[in-house]
């Protein structure tokens, strides 16, 4: 009988253990975030508990016969005691937020698992599952709110707004690169001081957290190298909608901090609030685009493959959560690049050795009737195209070296002719220069690539040789010249009176 009595404790205390254990894991409950965005830290803020009743038919929570019943505040709730029916009834993100004492710590917070955070650890309740106060600051990603209905275990797929940025430049079709949209692309060349166009665009994807957010605030940062000189905005338009530059109050319009002549450098344009733009709806996405005119200047590097580049990042509003406040993520830097060109001349004689003096201009057509103007610049040490405001002049070949080269050219043919022929010398034919150049972003997109060409009269060449051959040298009077002709006159003579003796004397002879 004893051991009997003691077999019976025995199961008695097992089934005791087993029911306690069953009764702790049901208890509290977990919620998977999958989510495989590194950085995050999900925290859970109890606003409301209650009593759970898992054998309860409840239409409003599908999959479960689970129901909350006699709903109290929370641990984390400005609010103690019961809660009004109709509380439960118009619960939102935006109204749960005010409910919640966030001076209070959250009764959980998430643990990084790979791929998913696991929230655990929590009792039958509603919570408010958000993202750590700064923990995404300059972050590509955005924070994120919850309300969840905690009556089991439980798995959230979050959706984040997460903008991406694109920086092109226009470029002529004819020579713009293979990938091009109608000019537009990641590289270009250009002439120095040619105007051109640069274009920002931001894509904003159909969402429906952008109705949380009280304002969404976009603000592109862009660098220009040294080699390129701002000049203005051309237009800033949200899905086609014209946005004007900002002149007092208002949150809806755009504030940009470059400068005219502005050469090189960063700048800013901020639209303070896209949802205030008459006609644009966040919830379906939304295209913001910034073209503005630009050229390159005297500072632009020739001819490197990785040379004037320019970029772009795009701060935006992150955070549904602060209200008013602003906290901004940050995408990746886009760059995109502008190529210029150079024609290197030698100026030789007959022999091959420099010649100098000879003086050339700059043509685009082969008449020679459209001139380039062109001017010396010191700084380059070398010509190049003439900009508003400046006269062009005559290109001559240096006294020693017989070298005259222009920079800052964009892809053609040209047409040198000469206009002032050393003494001495026969002018030159006209000589056509040909450059060509084949350009593209790189598979990294962080640098580019360029394959450039230039031919001299059909040859390719890296420098142009041109040749100026001597005059025909005429004899000297006096010299041996005149000689020979008084050798021939004589003989001439003398075969004369020979003709003439012999031709009298047939003549008596008959």
């Amino acid at each position: 009988m004893k051991k009997i009595l003691a077999l019976t404790l025995v199961l008695i205390m097992a089934l005791s253990l087993a029911t306690t254990a069953f009764a702790a894991e049901g208890d509290t409950y977990s919620i998977t975030i999958n989510n495989k965005l590194n950085g995050h830290t999900y925290e859970a803020y109890q606003i409301f508990t209650g009593d759970l009743d898992k054998n309860s038919a409840n239409d409003n929570v599908p999959n479960t016969n689970a129901v909350l019943s006699n709903v109290k505040w929370g641990a984390n709730a400005k609010q103690t005691g019961a809660v009004a029916e109709e509380v439960l009834n118009g619960l939102t993100i935006e109204n749960a937020i005010t409910f919640v004492d966030f001076t209070t710590d959250p009764v959980a917070t998430s643990t990084d698992e790979g791929d998913t955070y696991v929230i655990e650890g929590l009792k039958p309740g509603y919570y408010l599952i958000k993202d750590a106060n700064d923990s995404l600051d300059e972050e590509h990603d955005a924070y994120t709110a919850y309300i969840i209905e905690v009556l089991e275990n439980s798995t959230v797929n979050p959706k984040s707004s997460i903008p991406v940025v694109d920086k092109q430049v226009w470029d002529e079709v004819a020579d713009a690169e293979a990938k091009h949209t109608n000019g537009w692309g990641e590289t270009a060349d250009h002439f120095i001081n040619e105007s051109f166009q640069f274009k920002l665009i931001a894509t904003l994807s159909a969402d429906e957290d952008y109705a949380e957010y009280e304002k969404y605030q976009v603000i592109f940062t862009d660098t220009m190298s040294a080699g390129v000189t701002f000049e203005s905005i051309a237009s800033v338009k949200v899905d086609g909608i014209p946005v004007d530059k900002k002149t007092g109050n208002e949150t809806n319009k755009y504030v940009c901090t470059a400068e005219a002549n502005q050469a090189g450098g960063s700048w800013t344009l901020t639209i303070e609030d896209i949802k205030g733009v008459a006609g644009v709806d966040l919830t379906d996405g939304a295209i913001v685009e910034v073209i503005y005119n630009a050229h390159l200047n005297e500072n632009a590097v020739v001819g490197n493959f990785d040379s004037n580049k320019n970029t772009v990042y795009l701060e935006y509003s992150n955070n549904p959560n602060a209200g008013g406040e602003a906290d901004f993520g940050k995408t990746p830097v886009d760059t995109v690049w502008v190529f210029t060109y150079k024609m290197d001349n030698n100026k030789v004689d007959g022999n091959n050795q420099p010649l100098g003096g000879a003086g050339f201009k700059l043509y685009s057509d082969a008449g020679c009737t459209t001139e380039l103007p062109v001017i010396f610049d010191s700084s380059l040490n070398a010509y190049r195209l003439a900009k508003e405001g400046e006269n062009g002049e005559e290109m001559f070949s240096a006294q020693t070296t017989g070298v005259f080269n222009i920079v800052g050219l964009d892809v053609g043919t040209y047409y040198l002719k000469e206009t002032t022929t050393p003494d001495g010398y026969n002018t030159c034919p006209v000589v056509t220069v040909n450059i060509t150049a084949i350009h593209a972003e790189a598979e990294s997109e962080t640098t580019a690539a360029t394959e450039i060409v230039m031919t001299q009269d059909g040859t390719e060449t890296s420098a142009n040789k041109i040749v100026n051959k001597s005059g025909t040298v005429l004899p000297e009077a006096g010299g041996m010249g005149t000689t020979i002709f008084y050798i021939v006159g004589g003989l001439l003579a003398v075969a004369a009176v020979v003709l003439l003796i012999t031709k009298k004397r047939m003549s008596s002879a008959e």
